[in-house]
């Protein structure tokens, strides 16, 4: 079934050309495409427990073509799962072999902007609706339909959209759940003209319907976001207001009462000094295309982290992921100071401190916890200084408390009990000549819990432009004595990019934009390779 899908739209997006480019001298428009699989092939582990699927391989295979003409776009994207590597989708379709694929059809001319087929939008933020692809995550929530916007002039903005929502892989036409939204982007400081100030509002409505047959509950959900934005000599201030009809399920404990979410920005940045603070509350705030699912893969908007996007090995081993119920927020400093200063050096020096902390309830056997407790808490400061013209030196450290109830695991007998720990990380890199160059890393986390202590290492050689070879090892030293090291080389040519990895892969989170999916331990070797045309 699905080789003759992929077959058709290949055979399809090949006539484009010729239907849009018959006579010599005409503008032909447009034609591009990339390639790009992540193929794995697994072995079993006995150190680490790491079990091999039956199939001893998965393939995530993504092929994308777009051909645009004047106004007029076209494209189509095919999805191949030869089966998907592990941790993708739920347990439901492990080891299949699926394929999925999106097109569309757009014109963008005159201040119109249409588009039907496989729609990606985002209201605001995305608290109210966001749909996207990200393959990190194995994340493909468009909706299939149709979209338009028309722009006033420089100050006004108006979407109208609907669509079928995906279930898990493709869209049931049976058990369907659609959308309808509408948007609006009103900027008054160009309506009226106003200098060195950026003052706009916003307003959403979104409507989900979803058949629920033999429910005593609405099938309409119903949500609406009223955004503010002001900016003014390096000062911005942001706010978002959601409130949305219950849509209880599974994902939140089946709460009744509204869904609201309000978030709000603060920043400044001149003379070298950045500030930003965010403060946000949820009350259930993300929104299910289908009350029964429980995986990011069905979900219709867009709640992330508001933490650190940490990118160290040791700082990422315990994530945060958004509450059912929490109130929170973070806080951002940077100051970078000068180049030729005592301090800053030939190149300046780069420091920046966070500090993120959340409060409220969890989700624990399909209900939210009695009471409220802390979340997770994380103190970060990290520096950068170049060291003459050859040296660059990071220097990194973060104290992190975590809930391990937010995950599951959690100490029955003491339920409070947080997970304390600290990281540290030196990473330096050393420039031999224009080309070549050497990165080392060293790290280590100390904590009293969950594993205990770890210790990580990396060396990584680059050949500009083309090559990069890589060594890592993680050790808990503290608990298991197990070692996960592995290797990898990369190569780059043009618009080729080609990376070969080996090794012992621990269980982990893998995050991307503050949102992250449990990824399996495994040992193997993995393929990634992507190709423009």
């Amino acid at each position: 079934m699905y080789r003759k899908s992929i077959v058709s739209i290949l055979a399809a997006m090949a006539l484009v050309p010729s239907l849009f480019a018959q006579n010599e001298g005409e503008d032909k428009g447009t034609l591009s495409s990339s390639f790009e699989t992540n193929t794995t092939y697994y072995f079993n582990d006995e150190k680490t427990g790491a079990m091999a699927p039956d199939m001893k391989f998965g393939s995530n295979n993504y092929l994308k073509v777009d051909y645009v003409k004047g106004g007029f776009s076209f494209g189509t994207q095919v999805e191949l799962y030869l089966p998907a590597l592990s941790g993708y989708f739920p347990m439901s379709l492990s080891g299949q072999r699926m394929a999925r694929y999106d097109y569309y059809a757009g014109f963008n001319s005159k201040g119109w902007d249409i588009r039907v087929g496989s729609l990606f939008e985002q209201f605001g933020s995305g608290l109210i609706l966001r749909t996207y692809e990200d393959r990190t995550l194995g994340v493909n929530n468009a909706l299939k339909g149709a979209r338009v916007a028309y722009t006033f002039g420089d100050y006004l903005t108006v979407k109208g959209l609907y669509g079928l929502v995906r279930q898990d892989f493709d869209y049931n036409y049976n058990t369907s759940s659609s959308v309808a939204a509408a948007d609006l982007s009103f900027s008054i400081s160009n309506a009226a003209k106003l200098d060195n100030i950026d003052l706009s509002v916003e307003g959403s409505v979104v409507n989900k319907y979803e058949s629920l047959s033999g429910e005593a509950t609405s099938p309409l959900t119903t949500g609406y976001s009223a955004r503010l934005n002001f900016g003014t000599h390096g000062f911005i201030l942001k706010g978002e207001y959601m409130d949305r009809k219950s849509d209880p399920g599974f994902y939140n404990a089946n709460d009744t009462s509204r869904n609201r979410a309000i978030q709000v920005e603060l920043g400044y940045s001149g003379y070298g000094f950045g500030a930003l603070a965010t403060f946000r509350q949820l009350k259930n705030a993300s929104f299910q295309g289908y009350r029964g699912k429980t995986e990011m893969f069905t979900l219709i908007n867009y709640v992330p982290a508001l933490t650190q996007q940490h990118t160290y090995m040791l700082a990422t081993m315990n994530p945060y992921s958004p509450q059912a119920d929490e109130i929170g927020g973070q806080v951002d400093l940077f100051y970078n100071f000068k180049k030729g200063s005592v301090i800053g050096g030939k190149k300046g020096m780069k420091v920046h401190a966070n500090f993120s902390t959340f409060y409220g309830k969890y989700l624990e056997v399909g209900e939210l916890s009695a009471n409220s407790s802390l979340l997770f808490r994380d103190l970060t400061i990290d520096l950068e200084r170049w060291w003459g013209k050859n040296v660059k030196m990071i220097l990194y450290y973060t104290w992190q408390t975590f809930n391990p109830n937010t995950i599951g695991k959690g100490n029955p007998e003491n339920p409070s009990l947080l997970w304390d720990s600290h990281t540290v990380v030196a990473d330096v890199t050393y420039k031999i000549n224009r080309k070549n160059s050497l990165r080392f890393e060293v790290q280590h986390l100390y904590t009293q819990q969950d594993h205990k202590g770890w210790v990580a290492a990396l060396v990584e050689y680059n050949l500009a432009p083309r090559w990069s070879v890589s060594v890592q090892d993680m050790w808990n030293y503290g608990e298991t004595n197990t070692h996960y090291i592995n290797g990898s080389v990369g190569y780059s040519y043009g618009k080729v990019r080609a990376a070969l990895n080996a090794g012992r892969f621990k269980e982990g989170y893998l995050c991307s934009g503050g949102v992250c999916r449990m990824t399996p331990a495994y040992t193997g070797v993995n393929l990634s390779l992507i190709v423009m045309m």
